[in-house]
């Protein structure tokens, strides 16, 4: 560890504890109720209803109560009388639990086959099964008013739907409602889904000849090259036209070179329309780009202007940056300026092309311009142009009357006391709830107001809605101090490295949980969070303390390290592998030459990783500022990847 990093943690850990005591005087009228409502809650859980009974009495005006009677409703609602129910509802419509509660009753209702108090209590968006119900529910009341339309929006879907929704279904098909188009439409739909059991299933209900071609479709799916000698396609037909298009797309997947030789042979013989060629000779495009198939960049630019969208405009540009054709990339860059998402990207590339092809000077003024932007490219053009980072540090203004307001609103007070009960999802709710009709103003403010509780998920998360990036202190919170900084020492690891991870992660939500299964500040795999606690011996009894924040940081930087271990320390290859997995690093590494790291950057695959990248490299030089450091310029992080074979994970 170098005595630099030493020195920085020391000084950071006193700076927690004087930030720690002031956050600890803070006010907190609702402390002695919270303490019983948690006792409360465990008493019930418990099943100790005397006890519950005895808290509850002393609770009612505590802003979470309605949660304790939620809580005990659920637990009888088969027994509880439909008024009580209503009248729970009706007293909390404006919030979550109102929601839950009719949602929860809607399926006790089901299962007590009550369908007229079922459309009673029908109300707001619900999911597919209930949305079924509603509608078994208006078959046997025989209130059918508004069900065929609804019901045909459920049939056409390119997957299996509910059982719920079989009984619609089967009246739908009694009333010859569901024509030979539908079905058509639907078994499509199954098809580019992926879903070829659906789609047979379906045409058992059509004519056999129908049903004939529905196969070779199916069979397109798993053997595509042998469907396209099918003698059934000779006629051009638009249901032939469509396999072949089908069959074509299939074999690009795997191997753009036989589908540009089929295409070939089979385009001039059938009347294929114009939006036709072009849909399939962009997904051709886009596979041969996947496959890193040198001819990709030249079939990019050859997809048809209006078939061309903006991956296959962005990938032009990437494509030219891979075949270092800079002339090409300056016109495919120029051309994406006014893609507002990325205009920052575009104009990089355009002034890095304009300086490979000797036009210094107007690529220093392109350079000069985005080295105003406090951003990945920003920086990188900084670094040209041997410039300081512009930070642009602005705090948002607090307005102190509208902020007492606000923290006075029912739903703001609940969310604030589910916060400190760390009750995190219900807080999340009523936050979400609360804040769902505030103007851009109103939710700057939310946002100030969730940062001084300690919030820092939402303050950060609210104030990116209203697209106001300004305030620095707020969206770059420093948290944990003590974890990060033991962490990186034990890890060799550089603090702002982990807080830049853990921002983009996570933006500090400690109990935050993704799609995939992520878990905590580092958003760590339970199956990677077992390996890389066994590895480096730190004590996980269960996966759910990867949520503590301290565990969840210990081996979060471990698996960190281990990541900048295999690639020897560049911390490019290392933030792409924490985000997509090693073994995706691998394959994207180039086959024979060094590739500059802005390059390499610029040509991974999957555009979340890109992103992901582009952000830790920014968020790093951002906390660097925010610790009253010196801001390590970009171009030092950015080691040249070396082809593939060259990283040994022995630095």
């Amino acid at each position: 560890m170098l005595p630099t990093i030493r020195l920085f943690i020391c000084c950071t850990c006193l700076l927690a504890t004087v930030a720690g005591a002031a956050s600890f005087s803070s006010s907190d009228p609702y402390r002695k109720q919270r303490a019983l409502f948690m006792k409360a809650d465990k008493a019930l859980e418990e099943n100790r209803l005397g006890d519950y009974r005895q808290l509850q009495a002393q609770l009612t005006d505590y802003p979470l109560y309605p949660y304790l009677q939620y809580r005990e409703l659920r637990r009888r609602l088969s027994q509880a009388k439909h008024e009580e129910i209503a009248g729970f509802i009706a007293d909390n419509e404006d919030n979550p639990l109102g929601r839950r509660m009719r949602q929860a009753w809607l399926y006790t209702l089901v299962k007590q086959r009550d369908w007229p108090q079922f459309l009673k209590t029908w109300g707001g968006n619900q999911p597919v099964k209930l949305q079924c119900y509603k509608l078994q529910a208006q078959i046997k009341t025989g209130q059918t008013e508004g069900l065929v339309e609804h019901g045909l929006k459920l049939w056409l879907v390119g997957k299996s739907q509910e059982k719920a929704c079989d009984p619609v279904f089967e009246y739908l098909q009694l009333h010859h409602r569901i024509t030979r188009d539908l079905i058509l439409q639907r078994i499509r739909l199954a098809m580019y889904s992926g879903n070829t059991g659906l789609a047979g299933w379906l045409a058992k209900r059509l004519p056999e000849k129908d049903a004939a071609w529905v196969d070779l479709w199916r069979e397109a799916r798993v053997q595509p090259a042998k469907t396209l000698k099918s003698p059934a396609l000779n006629k051009d037909t638009p249901a032939s036209r469509e396999i072949i298009l089908y069959s074509i797309r299939r074999i690009a997947r795997s191997d753009a070179d036989q589908a540009y030789k089929k295409w070939a042979q089979l385009k001039p013989r059938y009347r294929f329309s114009d939006e036709e060629i072009g849909q399939l000779e962009k997904k051709m495009a886009m596979s041969a780009n996947w496959q890193k198939n040198p001819r990709a960049h030249e079939w990019l630019v050859a997809v048809p202007d209006a078939a061309a969208d903006s991956s296959v405009r962005e990938w032009r540009v990437r494509t030219a940056i891979a075949n270092k054709d800079w002339e090409s990339v300056y016109t495919h860059a120029t051309a994406l300026l006014d893609d507002t998402d990325n205009k920052n990207e575009w104009q990089y590339w355009q002034a890095v092309a304009m300086k490979k092809t000797a036009q210094p000077v107007p690529s220093e003024n392109i350079f000069s311009l985005l080295a105003s932007q406090r951003d990945y490219h920003g920086f990188l053009a900084a670094d040209i142009l041997k410039q300081p980072y512009q930070m642009g540090n602005k705090p948002l203004q607090r307005e102190t009357a509208a902020l007492d307001s606000m923290e006075r609103q029912p739903g703001i007070v609940r969310a604030h006391e589910l916060f400190r009960a760390e009750k995190f999802l219900d807080a999340r709710r009523e936050w979400a709830n609360a804040t769902r009709n505030f103007s851009k103003e109103e939710l700057k403010q939310a946002a100030i107001l969730a940062d001084q509780w300690g919030w820092h998920d939402r303050a950060i998360l609210t104030v990116a809605s209203t697209k106001d990036y300004s305030d620095l202190k707020l969206r770059f919170p420093v948290d944990y101090e003590n974890n990060i900084n033991s962490a990186a020492l034990d890890r060799q690891l550089h603090p702002t490295h982990v807080y830049a991870v853990i921002r983009q992660e996570s933006a500090f939500n400690k109990d935050a949980l993704s799609p995939a299964g992520a878990m905590g500040l580092m958003q760590l795999m339970p199956k990677t969070g077992r390996a890389t606690a066994k590895k480096y011996n730190i004590p996980l009894g269960n996966t759910r303390l990867l949520y503590r924040s301290d565990k969840n940081i210990a081996i979060g930087s471990a698996y960190l390290q281990q990541v900048m271990e295999k690639y020897d320390d560049n911390i490019i290859l290392a933030s792409a592998a924490y985000n997509a997995g090693p073994h995706r690093v691998d394959r994207w590494l180039p086959e024979h030459e060094t590739q500059p790291a802005d390059s390499w950057i610029a040509l991974i695959p999957y555009r979340e990783t890109r992103k992901y990248v582009q952000r830790i490299l920014s968020y790093i030089a951002i906390y660097d500022w925010r610790l009253d450091q010196p801001v390590t310029p970009l171009h030092k992080h950015m080691q040249a990847v070396l082809p593939t074979g060259s990283y040994t994970g022995t630095k």
